[in-house]
């Protein structure tokens, strides 16, 4: 959402009804889940009737996270594959990566690791491999970081949150939000080590929660979010209780609780609750503690793993012995916590191997097909190349309609208006090509200022296709190239046939169409009954 604009990137990056992203966005920041999914789900039908993808994407994505939130996780999943399937046209690697991202996080809480680890696989060398740092970016990277929480890959999480943490391109609040998702990470890494039988190794990572929470205090004072500055006083209050400072703690818990509403989807409500217990049993205060330790076993949203859940039943057993001395249930819940952490905090290893064995494999994949690509196409307009054409004119036993494409006066385009203008006049050709074209169709970048279209199947009409690239070209603002800047094409047009014969047919009727005047299509009729 547009945060601050020009601190990030163009405008543009957003549809016209980002408002309607941003007020969704804002319940979903602030806890409100259940508004954040109904805002989203209403601004989502407005916004598809008036064709604002662009908002309709931000929005459908806020309904899924909420969803997950919410601990809907089935919804979430089906959320994410309406987001996906949304973007199947864009082709846009980041907003693919926060899809992924979220389908990763559901389908964890529902059971299906392998599949999220192989969503995980993607995502993370989408985000490795993008370009530029915009908020696309910041959100793509802050979607695949939880989505590895979830799986208690603390490290590369961590990672990724440090990567965007610091960028001071981007606005104080949207630069609060990742400190914030930091800053529960580590205490969440802490809280796993401490449960594990490893004080040692959480008292490191209570540090840099401490010094994190400090920072998202700095950064909500300076933006005026007094309910976040609240939330950072929460993990802070945890900490020190966690390190030794009770009596600090306690203080710093109340105050924290009383500045901002506990929602149950809020992590640093189940933080606080949590703390102010442990500080509370210290001295004696077991009722107060025991209730606020049920109140987050009752209102915590149980996902497939949650670090927050099984703190709290630690801390009953820890309370329960403070009170009563050896107590009967102390033990075996306490032995239970560890034991099923443990278990879960072993696999994490073979987890993190999964997950680069994915990625290594998806690399050497894309590699492969990268130095295929290269060698068929043509780098200035990602089209087909001659070595693509000749694979094909090889095929004596395929029939393709053809279609030759001439830019008009090229020559004069790169010495009136520079050969970048050409360029750029070249790659918009190309773009109508192939938004013309079928994916079975082939389209070749013939040479200079020259293309190929090769039309399989027999019902392709290829002078119906010439004449909508004609339309296309001349329904685009070339001016906004360069002023003055007028571009038109002359077309070629062959009947199906073997297809070197339909090559040469349609090289034949584009000279026709030159010679006709330019801006035309020449050569076969349409087929009776085309559009």
């Amino acid at each position: 959402m547009a945060d601050a604009p020009g601190a990030l990137e163009p405008v543009s990056s957003f549809g016209p009804f980002d408002v309607l992203a941003e007020r969704a966005h804002g319940f979903y920041l602030d806890g409100f889940s259940e508004s954040a999914v109904q805002a989203a789900r209403e601004g989502l039908a407005f916004c598809e009737a008036a064709g604002d993808e662009r908002t309709a994407r931000f929005l459908q994505f806020i309904c899924g996270v909420a969803l997950h939130q919410l601990g809907r996780h089935s919804e979430a999943s089906v959320e994410a594959g309406h987001l996906l399937r949304r973007l199947e046209s864009s082709g846009d690697p980041l907003w693919r990566a926060k899809a992924l991202a979220l389908l990763a996080e559901a389908r964890v809480d529902l059971g299906m690791t392998t599949l999220a680890m192989d969503h995980l696989a993607e995502g993370r060398m989408l985000v490795a491999a993008a370009k530029g740092g915009g908020y696309n970016r910041l959100a793509a990277t802050m979607s695949v970081a939880l989505a590895l929480r979830a799986l208690v890959l603390f490290e590369p999480a961590d990672e990724l949150l440090v990567s965007i943490s610091s960028v001071t391109r981007y606005s104080r609040r949207l630069q609060l939000t990742v400190v914030q998702e930091a800053a529960v990470l580590r205490a969440s890494w802490g809280a796993m080590l401490e449960l594990v039988g490893r004080p040692g190794d959480a008292r490191e990572h209570y540090g840099e929660a401490h010094a994190r929470a400090l920072w998202m205090q700095q950064l909500a004072w300076e933006v005026g979010y007094p309910e976040m500055l609240a939330r950072g006083e929460a993990i802070e209050g945890f900490v020190l209780q966690r390190t030794g400072a009770g009596g600090l703690a306690e203080a710093r818990l109340r105050q924290a609780m009383a500045g901002f509403r506990q929602r149950e989807v809020l992590a640093e409500t189940h933080i606080a609750r949590i703390g102010l217990a442990l500080a509370l049993s210290e001295r004696g205060l077991h009722t107060e503690a025991r209730a606020l330790l049920e109140e987050v076993t009752r209102t915590i949203r149980r996902s497939h793993v949650d670090v927050w859940a099984s703190a709290a039943l630690s801390a009953i057993a820890r309370v329960a012995v403070e009170e009563h001395g050896d107590h009967p249930v102390a033990a075996p819940l306490s032995a239970l916590v560890r034991s099923s952490l443990s278990r879960l905090w072993a696999d994490r290893e073979g987890r993190f191997e999964a997950l680069q064995d994915r990625m290594r494999v998806r690399e050497m994949a894309e590699q492969t097909d990268r130095m295929g690509r290269a060698a068929l196409e043509d780098p200035l307009t990602r089209l087909g190349n001659r070595r693509l054409l000749q694979q094909v004119l090889e095929r004596a036993d395929r029939l393709f309609g053809a279609i030759f494409v001439d830019v008009d006066s090229f020559k004069f385009v790169n010495d009136d208006f520079s050969h970048e203008v050409g360029d750029a006049v070249l790659r918009r050709v190309a773009e109508v090509l192939r938004s013309r074209c079928r994916d079975e169709d082939v389209v070749i970048r013939y040479g200079g200022d020259e293309f190929v279209l090769l039309l399989a199947g027999e019902d392709a009409d290829a002078r119906s296709v010439a004449e909508r690239v004609l339309a296309g070209v001349r329904a685009e603002d070339w001016e906004a190239l360069a002023p003055g800047l007028r571009v038109t094409v002359s077309l070629g047009v062959a009947r199906r046939a073997p297809a070197a014969e339909a090559l040469s047919q349609a090289d034949a009727a584009c000279a026709a169409a030159k010679r006709g005047g330019r801006d035309r299509v020449a050569g076969a009729p349409a087929a009776e009954g085309a559009p």
